[in-house]
């Protein structure tokens, strides 16, 4: 357990995944907001790329040499992800007032990355400070593909 800064950044993450984090449909995780791919021909390449890939596995019958097929996949699902996925993200959580914004960013960071769902990460600025009357945080994330 961390500073109380840095658990608020843990809550936060959880509040983002569990009510803002988009996942792709052909993601292997989803969360609660699912994107579709709306042209079929993409999901059906997307498709047939992974079972390429499954079919590599020596655990599937492959060769194990799957090197190549995971970077044409995971290649193909970035291209995707950068295609349907916002690039910011605006996430309003209850109202929350971290001390050190260091320390908040590293447990947002760290709740989102753990997720093994997130396309997105805090950057500088990504925390919009609280109007004395506000009801709620306002956090945005940027997508990041790597």
């Amino acid at each position: 357990m961390g500073t109380e800064s840095y658990d608020l950044g843990i809550l936060a993450g959880d509040i983002i995944i569990s009510k803002f984090l988009p996942t792709l449909e052909t993601d292997m995780l989803k969360t609660n907001n699912v994107i579709k791919i709306s042209n079929e021909k993409e999901l059906s390449e997307c498709k047939r790329l992974e079972k390429i890939l499954d079919n590599s596995y020596k655990f599937n019958g492959g060769d194990g040499n799957s090197k190549e097929h995971h970077k044409n996949w995971i290649g193909y699902v970035y291209e995707l992800a950068e295609k349907y996925l916002p690039e910011k993200l605006e996430c309003r959580i209850p109202k929350i007032n971290p001390t050190n914004m260091k320390e908040f960013k590293e447990g947002l960071y760290e709740s989102l990355w753990d997720s093994d769902l997130s396309w997105y990460l805090p950057e500088d600025d990504f925390f919009i400070p609280n109007d004395e009357h506000a009801w709620c945080s306002v956090i945005i994330l940027t997508r990041r593909i790597k």
